[in-house]
């Protein structure tokens, strides 16, 4: 009887087994099941309900497995939730979030085990084991070149790059370091979670590179942290044997031409180079080395006959100013302008005379006017007119509307009229009257002397402006 019992009790556990299998299917997949230090890893797992009945299933994982009893999984969480109902012969997905820690090792595959459980009947339940590979750093991008057989030096060469993102996350703002012993070249990039990238550009070294072979390393950054390394061989050519070059710098009203022959074969090559100039520009131009000017029927030229032994380069430099031409021309108008600027009266003075009593022995008696104007946008202040009266006239006590400041006789008997102006508006014009009466009747060709306007110009410069002189006839 005890026999039978202890084979029944093993059938009992292999049936009991076989039910809890045959009422759950539990299936796995990776949507990022490989991810690098400090991202999240994402599976799904899917689970059919195999019994005759509805089932609630709960997913958990093991109690150890997250922060702080880990060191390796930071957080794990189940969408849309950990628990799910699943009717009677029906599927559900549930998507796994594995958060990583920052300080997980890398290059290696960590196992997370996760719990389904049945709410509704404790004997269905079943483990799964996900599988989460940790990518380097270094190695989250995976970077692939083409480049030519044989790069030419001064020739444009297309390297094409092939970028791939093995992980799932967001790579924005990449910087890209390309680095060699003969060039240096940054750019960057973004790339979408598991996105794979062809640039493309164009390479021109430098034309005296020398024919070898070297290396070049592609570096991607991201926060200053590297995401993916690799390093390339390539082949520099030999250019063909004679290199010419001509190299222009332009600066203000100036050139510099540097015309290059450079000779990278094994043999002497002799050269002639010609350059065309004018007979204008021959007086502003020299050239190193000196060389003599050539006129024919083809016209005026420099003309150089050199040989360039193997390796050698042979320069030839034509410079060409016309700084100090276009300065003296400068010079000269600012000149000009200085003195039209200096003799240029801002204020306008005339002298008129009106012959008011005439006789046949001559004139008696006279008006004089004195016109003032000022010339110029702005206003004019502390204006002072002069006038002098001759000794053989004798000054009426009859004025217009602007009466003198001051009258000074003299010693000779003569008058010297002032008048003080406070200001004169732009464009303003005033006109000062008087009369005299001549002690001896005039008769022929008689002389009045200018009028003097002062004033303070720029830089507080006393400027005078004289009016024209006067000269009447009167009868004989």
């Amino acid at each position: 009887m005890l026999k039978k019992l202890l084979l029944v009790i093993p059938l009992i556990l292999i049936f009991s087994s076989l039910v809890t299998a045959v009422n759950i299917l539990v299936t796995t997949s990776k949507i990022e099941g490989s991810v690098e230090p400090g991202s999240e890893a994402v599976h799904i797992i899917k689970i059919k309900n195999r019994d005759i009945r509805d089932n609630t299933f709960q997913l958990k994982s093991e109690t150890f497995a997250i922060a702080p009893f880990s060191d390796i999984v930071e957080n794990i969480i189940f969408e849309p939730s950990s628990t799910v109902l699943i009717p009677s012969n029906q599927e559900r997905e549930v998507k796994v979030k594995i958060k990583f820690l920052d300080s997980v090792k890398p290059d290696r595959n960590y196992i997370t085990k996760i719990l389904i459980k049945s709410l509704t009947d404790p004997g269905i339940k079943e483990e799964t084991s996900l599988t989460t590979y940790i990518i380097p750093s270094v190695e989250l991008i995976e970077i692939d070149a083409i480049l030519p057989g044989e790069i030419i030096p001064g020739e444009k060469s297309e390297i094409l790059v092939n970028l791939t993102n093995k992980g799932a996350s967001n790579l924005e703002n990449l910087e890209i370091f390309y680095s060699s012993s003969i060039f240096n070249l940054e750019d960057e990039t973004s790339l979408a979670p598991f996105e794979n990238k062809l640039l493309k550009f164009n390479l021109e070294i430098d034309p005296l590179t020398a024919k070898d072979e070297y290396s070049l390393t592609i570096r991607l950054f991201k926060d200053d942290k590297i995401k993916g390394s690799k390093n390339f061989e390539f082949s520099v050519g030999q250019n063909p044997d004679l290199r010419e070059r001509e190299l222009i710098t332009k600066g203000f009203l100036s050139s510099t031409i540097e015309i290059v022959r450079e000779n990278e074969g094994n043999v002497e090559i002799e050269r002639t180079v010609s350059y065309p100039i004018s007979l204008l520009a021959t007086w502003f131009t020299k050239t190193n080395p000196p060389t003599e000017i050539i006129v024919d029927e083809t016209g005026r030229r420099y003309e150089w006959n050199f040989n360039i032994p193997p390796g050698s380069i042979y320069r030839i430099e034509i410079q060409t100013d016309y700084k100090w031409l276009f300065f003296s021309i400068v010079a000269i108008l600012l000149f000009i302008i200085a003195v039209f600027y200096l003799k240029q009266k801002n204020i306008f003075l005339k002298k008129e005379i009106f012959k008011i009593g005439e006789t046949k022995t001559g004139v008696s008696e006279l008006k004089i006017l004195l016109h003032i104007r000022n010339k110029t946008y702005k206003e004019i202040y502390n204006v002072k007119v002069i006038d002098l009266l001759p000794r053989f006239f004798n000054l009426e006590q009859d004025f217009g509307t602007l009466k003198p400041t001051k009258m000074q006789e003299s010693m000779t008997g003569g008058f010297r009229l002032i008048w003080q102006i406070e200001k004169l508006e732009p464009g303003e014009e005033r006109v000062i009257s008087y009369k005299v009466n001549s002690k001896l009747p005039l008769v022929g060709r008689n002389m009045l002397p200018a009028a003097l306007v002062q004033y303070f110009g720029r830089g507080k410069r006393l400027v005078n402006v004289k009016s024209n002189r006067l000269v009447f006839m009167t009868k004989e």
